[in-house]
């Protein structure tokens, strides 16, 4: 092989390298975004959102660039199993069960379940749902209260949804009576939508991190760079920009943890 050839051997060798290295510099997450506060998009298609800001803090500290996947609440769960996406983002709650088969980040939120319904309704009770149609969105925790809690409670019906949107509608226009799920989305959705309040409030213990697949090589450095935002004010910043009060203390936003592990 002549020099010159040798030169543009290299070259191209080079080059392949360089993308590849870039290629592999980028965490794919996952996000539903029709879920604000937690992410959603603006006019122009961008995405943003207190999670938004989570996933992009972690990828800066690992030296990694960000690329923000919009999916289906539901699809999340496959695509991280599958590896299609690093990790997943949407107030995704860690639960034991989930654990069996996902693994999370430390959370970073702590958070309870609500029945939200019309301002002029009279529930305020869990007693009260005797009878009711209570919506949910698919594949959320709200879903597992319902149907976990439905005989004891004497819930009449529930109706599954794709978009908290499209639940919220329902409620405030009477189709069903309430609609159960994690209060922070709720709470911030209220803003945008009058006409409903928190007929409830359902003490569910819940947790919010990023999930991923189970042994992903990034997840311990993933921990790690949640907890570094904690330990210099990152995340409760964040926490500020998105809910306009400081974090309570001793909460998963400002309390470093190790990753989750399943009972």
């Amino acid at each position: 092989m002549s020099f010159r050839r040798s030169i543009a051997a290299a070259a191209l060798i080079a080059t392949f390298s360089v993308a590849s290295h870039a290629f592999a510099e980028t965490m794919t997450v996952g996000a539903y975004p029709s879920n604000p506060p937690w992410e959603f998009k603006t006019e122009t298609g961008a995405f943003e959102g207190f999670e938004v800001d989570v996933a992009r803090g972690v990828a800066e500290r690992l030296g990694m660039d960000v690329e923000l996947q919009d999916m289906g609440f539901q699809a999340l769960f496959a695509a991280t199993s599958s590896g299609r996406i690093d990790f997943a983002v949407s107030s995704i709650s860690i639960t034991n069960e989930r654990l069996q088969n996902q693994s999370f980040t430390q959370p970073y939120y702590d958070s309870d379940g609500t029945v939200v319904g019309r301002e002029e309704s009279d529930i305020d009770s869990l007693d009260m749902l005797d009878g009711k149609v209570i919506g949910v969105v698919a594949g959320t925790t709200g879903e597992a209260w319902a149907n976990a809690n439905r005989d004891e409670l004497g819930i009449a019906e529930i109706r599954s949804y794709n978009a908290q949107q499209d639940l919220l509608l329902d409620v405030r226009n009477g189709r069903v009576d309430g609609g159960a799920g994690e209060i922070a989305g709720f709470q911030y959705a209220m803003t945008q939508m009058p006409g409903l309040k928190i007929l409830v409030r359902i003490p569910t213990g819940e947790r919010f991190a990023m999930m991923t697949r189970k042994d992903h090589p990034l997840l311990e450095r993933a921990n790690d760079a949640v907890s570094a935002m904690k330990e210099d004010g990152t995340m409760a910043q964040i926490h500020e920009k998105w809910f306009g009060v400081a974090p309570e203390a001793g909460t998963s936003t400002v309390t470093t943890m190790p990753v989750p592990q399943p009972e």
